[in-house]
């Protein structure tokens, strides 16, 4: 990416969401967007900048939010806000089963999903439900965030008291911040952030071989043993690893070898070997 690069894609945005026939109406809408372009090479500080922003406007006790895919083992939260003036754990650091009824409820939403009592909702898993209820969570909104028709990530904002979201403007203003902003904002930061290959762009012969050497001894096993089949589970169990450290590896290969899911890494790295 360089600086033109990067001024034409806050053009194109700034045209469609404050200039445009369809630009944004709500006031305090239109200036998240406008700070949000002026870090559009910095997809981290975006998604910090929008979970602070929307804890403050929706008096929130946290927010959180990060990249992601349904057919990942586990969603990741990469950044979060938290309220000040009491005590809210942090989820940074928690990997939440991306397989659970009502996490791919939300990957699946055309909109946001709103959950009035975790205690009570029936599209949650018993494990999801009770490491929500363990973070305090009583009451949340999510929703997908999208690059048109693919999912990207995940935004939620959660609150410890009873609470009415979806019956006041909160709920209407989420959506309209998730689908209208978040979307083509963080899609086109993360394709600034990869740079010159396109993420998820295959990556053949001699190239692929090079950038296998990027991996570390650890990720090349995990890497290998998908290819061979193996599921999250086979080979945690065959390496005596942890579910989440598996996780983890086979995130950090897909990143250094700039492919989106496993699948993808199975393919490239079954391109390998005749080599």
């Amino acid at each position: 990416m360089n600086d033109e690069e990067l001024m034409a894609a806050q053009r194109q945005l700034r045209r469609s969401l404050l200039d445009g026939h369809g630009a944004l109406r709500w006031r305090p809408a239109r200036d998240l967007a406008a700070h949000l372009l002026l870090h559009l090479d910095e997809p981290d500080d975006c998604w910090r900048f929008a979970a602070g922003w929307l804890r403050e406007a929706f008096d929130a006790d946290r927010v959180d939010c990060g990249f992601g895919r349904p057919d990942e083992a586990c969603y990741r939260p990469q950044a979060e806000a938290l309220r000040r003036d009491r005590d809210v754990p942090s989820v940074i650091g928690l990997a939440i089963d991306a397989a659970d009824c009502g996490v791919q409820t939300v990957w699946h939403a055309h909109g946001v999903v709103v959950l009035r009592d975790v205690e009570q909702e029936r599209r949650l898993g018993h494990g999801t439900r009770a490491e929500l209820l363990r973070m305090g969570t009583r009451v949340k909104m999510a929703a997908p965030i999208m690059d048109r028709t693919r999912p990207l990530g995940l935004m939620c904002v959660d609150w410890m008291d009873a609470c009415e979201p979806a019956r006041d403007e909160r709920w209407a203003r989420f959506e309209e911040i998730a689908a209208v902003v978040l979307g083509p904002v963080m899609s086109t930061a993360q394709r600034m952030a990869s740079g010159a290959r396109d993420v998820g762009r295959p990556v053949h012969g001699g190239d692929a071989i090079d950038l296998l050497e990027s991996l570390t001894p650890a990720e090349r096993t995990v890497a290998r043993l998908a290819v061979d089949g193996l599921s999250y589970k086979e080979i945690a169990r065959r390496l005596n690893r942890s579910f989440s450290t598996v996780d983890h590896q086979l995130r950090s290969a897909r990143s250094k070898l700039g492919v989106s899911s496993t699948a993808r890494l199975v393919n490239l790295m079954s391109g390998t070997r005749s080599h």
